[in-house]
């Protein structure tokens, strides 16, 4: 490993929340890079130093909770010390994993880093407000390389040429994966698999199928703090949901064999002409785990997403809130074709796959131009 060359990847979360930190770090780790990388945990244990040092990881140690008022103040309290700890060890370049901290640290970073970080956009924030969009084209512009991780973030921003998708396919694909035979479920196994939230679409959803026996849902991933699951699940007594808890990458492969189809129900709109660009513009690692396992989608009607699901075929799109959206489900079930969306998976998997080599091999490029 070249001992001279320092970079920084900073994260807003910990590790567990951050699943694209890995592809960085590998792609680092190939290329000799020396690197550390500044992590956020925000659920720290009493008595815990601010910042603590494990190996190459950094961690910031700030409980983050309260008012909006609140959260914001613990905000420039990160801000501080992340710059801090980019001035003390006088990194070579860094990467900016999504938008907030990018901005937190904004005025610093074209000051000091001006085309030496790439910047990763993975969610829309507050770009609604004009000026902090033309802020975040400004660091767009004054990166190396700018990453977006859906194509739909393009209803938001500004074409530039720094731009460059980079998809978060992590998992190969096996010639063992088929697409389930759902024409002959009796019992539909629909499945949420990530940071388990519940956006005002996915309770809507939940609540409608509590009393189906032809479905059973399943939540797979974290629980995030503010999402109250366990709560409604106890107080409404819905049998036919079942929370498996927090998993690694690496199971994937298990706990997808009893999946059938991917829930994608994600807005907090009831009109879907009021779903904000923050839910109707990512796309969700569940795409990737469609077109690798093989497993169809459902997706809120009016988002980026069920745009491709449509155009390719991957599945099916609802109004969480709609009273249909059950019937819709199982009329998609009961005419699915294994083969003819098996086909449209690996079309979309090839385009996506050729898209993030493009995207790899401008990453590889650029930090060996940093050494």
């Amino acid at each position: 490993m070249n001992t001279w060359t320092q970079l920084l990847i900073i994260c807003f979360w910990d590790r567990l929340a951050t699943p694209y930190l890995a592809k960085y770090e590998k792609l680092l780790q190939e290329n000799g890079i020396a690197y550390e990388v500044v992590l956020w945990n925000r659920t720290p244990e009493a008595n815990i130093p601010v910042t603590t040092q494990d190996g190459n990881e950094i961690s910031v140690n700030i409980p983050c909770k309260g008012s909006i008022v609140q959260r914001s103040l613990k905000f420039f309290q990160w801000r501080s010390i992340a710059k801090k700890v980019i001035q003390q060890r006088k990194y070579s370049a860094l990467i900016m994993l999504t938008t907030v901290p990018t901005v937190l640290l904004g005025g610093f970073l074209l000051r000091k880093f001006r085309g030496r970080y790439l910047f990763d956009i993975r969610d829309y924030t507050f770009e609604k407000y004009k000026i902090l969009r033309k802020l975040v084209m400004r660091f767009i512009e004054g990166s190396a390389l700018t990453a977006i991780s859906s194509k739909g973030y393009m209803r938001w921003l500004d074409p530039s040429d720094k731009i460059m998708v980079n998809h978060n396919i992590t998992v190969e694909r096996s010639d063992s994966y088929r697409a389930p035979d759902l024409v002959k479920r009796d019992v539909i196994r629909f499945s949420f698999v990530g940071n388990v939230r519940l956006d005002t679409q996915t309770e809507a959803l939940l609540r409608q199928l509590k009393d189906r026996s032809d479905f059973e849902q399943h939540f797979y991933g974290r629980i995030l703090p503010t999402c109250d699951i366990q709560k409604i699940a106890q107080g409404e007594e819905i049998k036919n949901l079942f929370l498996h808890g927090s998993f690694d990458v690496s199971e994937k492969e298990r706990f997808f064999e009893d999946i059938d189809l991917l829930n994608a129900v994600y807005a907090n709109a009831q009109n879907e002409a009021e779903i904000p660009l923050g839910d109707s513009t990512p796309i969700p690692n569940r795409l990737y785990d469609c077109l690798v396992f093989y497993r169809p989608l459902v997706a809120s009607k009016g988002t980026y997403l069920a745009e491709l699901i449509e155009q390719y075929g991957l599945g099916c799109t609802v109004n969480g809130f709609s009273p249909d959206a059950p019937q819709v489900i199982r009329d998609y079930a009961h005419s699915f074709d294994p083969d003819a969306f098996m086909h449209n998976c690996d079309c979309l998997r090839e385009q996506v796959c050729e898209e993030e080599e493009q995207y790899i091999a401008s990453v590889g490029a650029l930090v060996r131009q940093w050494q």
